[in-house]
């Protein structure tokens, strides 16, 4: 995949009724890579996948037009992402349409990712840090430990994205207890309004408080928020009005990481984790 395909890889995502937006196909290649299906010179079908350090890679946006179904196309696809992360530990979030042919190929469940949205936020209130720590802007300097803690929470090192999103976030933050930096989150431009993710910290306290503050603000915005099912977050989330609408299964093939002291309360993506 390069440059000249996004266009038409645009069109693919607006028939499926997904939000991606020319910018986020863009974004989306220059942090990764992919391969695509082509007949006579027409897209056919994409995929995209990101090495994350030496173990822990992701894969996503796999997609297959409506005339090349029932054809291979997208185990093919697949197959071709999977030889060139010869070694590594992939993740995916798969539709439930896609399920069935990942469990083919090695993946196997190990949760569910909640995704959650509202078409516009309402004002809400507050959560406040814990009493010792702070929330601010990240800073240059920051990066270095915010990869490290991204990399504690899910095996994952993104120094790339880390420095992206420093550099082109609506929103980056970070909190710190006694000095030290203990998690950061992010909000960014993404589909149809804002996204938040990544969030990483070490509870559910924190990652309320860095979400609250995240949001401030964008009261009759479109907000999207992906979480796993299994970070606490979900009930709240809907509670502020950000209701779930979908729930894809998380698939790894390989061995999945073990959290060393932080967690991810909420993805980059559904395609990259």
């Amino acid at each position: 995949m390069n440059e000249t395909h996004l266009a038409e890889a645009c069109e693919l995502t607006r028939r499926l009724n997904w939000p991606h937006r020319y910018t986020d196909w863009q974004q989306a290649l220059w942090l990764g890579e992919g391969v695509v299906a082509e007949e006579n010179g027409k897209l056919l079908g994409t995929t995209l996948f990101w090495r994350w350090g030496r173990d822990y890679a992701s894969l996503g946006l796999v997609i297959v037009a409506d005339e090349a179904q029932g054809k291979g196309t997208g185990k093919a696809l697949v197959q071709a992402a999977l030889t060139a992360l010869e070694g590594s530990h992939v993740r995916l979030h798969a539709t439930e349409a896609g399920k069935g042919l990942y469990e083919k190929l090695g993946f196997v469940a190990t949760g569910q990712v909640s995704q959650h949205q509202c078409l516009q936020l309402t004002a809400f209130s507050s959560v406040l840090p814990v009493a010792g720590s702070i929330l601010r802007p990240a800073r240059p300097e920051d990066s270095a430990v915010l990869t490290t803690l991204d990399t504690q929470a899910h095996g994952q090192v993104r120094p790339r994205l880390i420095a992206m999103l420093q550099k082109n976030a609506a929103r980056m933050l970070v909190l710190e207890e006694q000095g030290s930096v203990s998690g950061f989150a992010c909000l960014r431009r993404f589909g149809r309004g804002y996204v938040a993710g990544p969030v990483i910290c070490r509870d559910l306290c924190q990652a309320k408080a860095l979400v609250s503050e995240l949001l401030s603000g964008l009261e009759g915005q479109f907000v999207r928020m992906d979480t796993h099912t299994t970070s606490g977050l979900g009930s709240w989330l809907s509670h502020l009005g950000l209701h779930e609408v979908d729930r894809p299964t998380a698939m790894i093939r390989g061995t999945p990481w073990q959290p060393a002291g932080m967690l991810a309360f909420g993805l980059m993506s559904q395609a990259m984790g």
